[in-house]
């Protein structure tokens, strides 16, 4: 910054700065939709950020009577995913063979339960194929 500019403005923020601060507003402005969807929020974020991000979105929409619907790549976000909770959900979404798609939820369950009693993060489930939403290449 220029000496003597005490400013800060939303250009000199980094890109995943800019995005929380963009969630958080949505999930907290009295103005703000009840429904909202976002894409890859969490592109420009730390994979713990990001996790930790999507933790508090999933606890600030339920209590807000907000639903918001985000779409990720990065595994780790769905490590702040409580799927215990039945407010909070998780969609896989794949391509059929003949070429449609089709989304399907991924419920907790008692094989959810175990995996993650023996540590396994659903990140790690996703990464290695067990929730879907991967294609099988090998």
């Amino acid at each position: 910054m220029p000496e003597g500019d005490k400013h800060v403005s939303a250009y000199d923020a980094s890109e995943g700065a800019l995005y929380v601060l963009f969630a958080l507003v949505l999930t907290s402005h009295v103005h703000a939709p009840k429904f909202a969807a976002i894409e890859h929020l969490d592109h420009a974020l730390h994979p713990r950020l990001a996790r930790a991000l999507f933790r508090l979105l999933a606890e600030r929409v339920k209590h807000s009577g907000q639903q918001l619907l985000l779409s990720t790549h990065l595994p780790t976000s769905l490590d702040g995913l409580a799927l215990a909770d039945d407010d909070v959900r998780l969609f896989v979404v794949d391509r059929a063979v003949e070429g449609q798609t089709v989304v399907r939820r991924v419920e907790y369950s008692d094989a959810l339960a175990k995996a993650e009693a023996s540590g396994l993060t659903l990140s790690q489930l996703w990464v290695q194929g067990a929730l879907g939403g991967v294609p099988d290449l090998w």
